[in-house]
């Protein structure tokens, strides 16, 4: 079986509520909170997480929140 591809981005929670995010190690992000540093994850496991609509990807993302 191929390695599975590994992303990083910065992952901000978007939701009025806690959401697990299945990166590596994985973690719990509270409603409105973003990771400090880029985490990794699978590119199949940002798939999932991106169609959920509870995240937002990349530092943009981070500051946007940041603004509300």
């Amino acid at each position: 079986m191929a390695d599975q591809k590994i992303v990083k981005h910065i992952v901000t929670n978007v939701t009025d509520g806690p959401k697990v995010l299945n990166s590596m190690p994985p973690g719990i992000l509270a409603a409105g909170d973003s990771t400090d540093e880029p985490v990794s994850l699978t590119e199949a496991e940002y798939e999932s997480a991106k169609a959920t609509g509870w995240f937002k990807f990349g530092a943009a993302a981070a500051k946007a929140a940041d603004k509300d």
